[in-house]
């Protein structure tokens, strides 16, 4: 049993070298329509490898989770038909399979995304608001760095070509809110990979971002 101490850990740098790989594949051109198509899976994976390590399975936390996962889809719904919450946008195919030109993976990423900015945040405060608004800042932070690779890999691009500040209003707000209500809904212990899941994920985004891929 000692040895499962180690698995997190273990986990932790498995999800380094999957990244570093996607790196390397952004970085050269011949590579980079291969890593295109591969950006869901990676999402994907990066759940399954997130919630291996979760522990306390409950209905509850289960039913908050499809919750969380079906409000975020559906603000995305409303955000790509209205351009009410977000701005203007549309996906592209890189994210796979779409319903009404929203891509299911979308669920997978606003149920990780809050998950591991919730769990971040509780290391930082206590109060149920504050520990909203600081994940909802998280929120933000990650998704400034990933905008201009998503619009030059075609995940999603905007109509007039350029990231709008509604945008990352339309980000904080809900994620105050549906974090909120997550925190509220259900409690949960820590998850030791929550941290490096962010901090890998931030990681490789920036350095994409300062290299311009």
């Amino acid at each position: 049993m000692a040895d499962l101490k180690l698995k997190p850990l273990n986990a932790g740098w498995l999800l380094v070298i999957v990244y570093g790989v996607g790196l390397a594949g952004f970085f050269f051109s011949e590579t980079q329509p291969i890593m295109n198509q591969l950006v869901w899976v990676n999402i994907l994976f990066t759940f399954v490898t997130l919630f291996c390590y979760h522990k306390k399975w409950t209905k509850e936390f289960v039913f908050a989770g499809l919750m969380v996962a079906l409000i975020g889809f559906l603000l995305e719904v409303i955000g790509v038909k209205t351009g009410y919450i977000f701005g203007y946008y549309q996906y592209g195919p890189a994210l796979g399979y779409s319903l009404w030109d929203t891509p299911i993976m979308m669920m997978v990423n606003w149920i990780t995304v809050i998950y591991i900015t919730r769990q971040i945040a509780e290391m930082i405060a206590k109060d149920a608001f504050l520990v909203s608004c600081i994940a909802a800042i998280l929120m933000v932070v990650m998704d400034y760095f990933i905008e201009p690779f998503a619009i030059k890999h075609g995940l999603w691009h905007w109509n007039n070509g350029l990231v709008p500040l509604h945008n990352y209003v339309g980000w904080l707000v809900s994620g105050i809110v549906i974090q909120y209500l997550y925190i509220r809904a259900i409690k949960y212990p820590p998850n030791k990979l929550s941290l490096p899941v962010y901090l890998i994920q931030l990681a490789f985004f920036i350095v994409l971002y300062f290299l311009g891929i």
